[in-house]
């Protein structure tokens, strides 16, 4: 990597790979279906978590954080956790955790507990990223949705007529691309850390609108 390309790395970071988050964590059963983030499905007794919105929505960013993982350090241990939806009351730092996530980290009955603290890991994935494509997306509005990803997704551009364009990233964790037009779609994406992949979506998978969500797999991973 060239310093030129580290610098433009550095600029588009928003989060530190060393940045400690310190606050308070509660307990909820919530987040495997029907997620404000839309990541489902979601294994049943999957360590899970959702974000107060100051660090979901980091870097002024919509959903910044969701599909992130954390390792979450409490009085009475740690454990690792996805973040799969919004803890809207949540103050600064403040995590809702599923029922075992609380219960490692805490070693107390299902409540609250003051003095965690915790950081983004790499998410435990070898092969290639995903795609959901929201139902009802075709060439002229679609929805598109990167997961499996090691960092969250932060931003996305694709390319339509000679120019990238930016497309607007949802509270519900998608990307919104209009008018694409016919044939294979090119796509650019960074995480949380600046990091950028390249791939493309299937015309194939646009030309006709669907009832239903599509998950298709990409050809890309970012580096840990």
């Amino acid at each position: 990597m060239t310093l030129s390309s580290t610098l433009a790395q550095a600029a588009d970071a928003i989060w530190s790979k060393n940045k400690v988050c310190r606050g308070y964590a509660t307990e909820t059963g919530s987040g495997y279906s029907g997620g404000a983030l839309l990541l489902d499905p979601i294994p049943a007794g999957m360590n899970i978590a959702a974000l107060s919105p100051y660090q979901l929505n980091s870097g002024g960013i919509r959903a910044s954080l969701a599909g992130a993982w954390l390792q979450v350090t409490g009085p009475a241990g740690s454990i690792n956790v996805y973040v799969t939806d919004l803890y809207p009351e949540g103050k600064s730092c403040a995590l809702d955790l599923s029922p075992g996530a609380f219960k490692k980290i805490s070693g107390i009955p299902p409540g609250w507990v003051d003095n965690i603290h915790w950081k983004v890991i790499p998410g435990p994935y070898e092969g290639p990223v995903l795609y959901r494509i929201k139902e009802g997306s075709t060439i002229y509005w679609a929805a598109i949705q990167v997961r499996r990803t090691r960092y969250p997704v932060v931003s996305m551009d694709y390319y339509e007529l000679g120019h990238w364009i930016r497309a607007n990233k949802t509270d519900y964790n998608h990307f919104i691309l209009n008018k694409t037009g016919p044939g294979n779609i090119k796509i650019r994406y960074r995480d949380i850390y600046g990091h950028q992949l390249s791939d493309y979506i299937p015309d194939a998978v646009l030309n006709k609108e669907s009832s239903k969500v599509k998950i298709i797999p990409g050809r890309v991973q970012f580096p840990l």
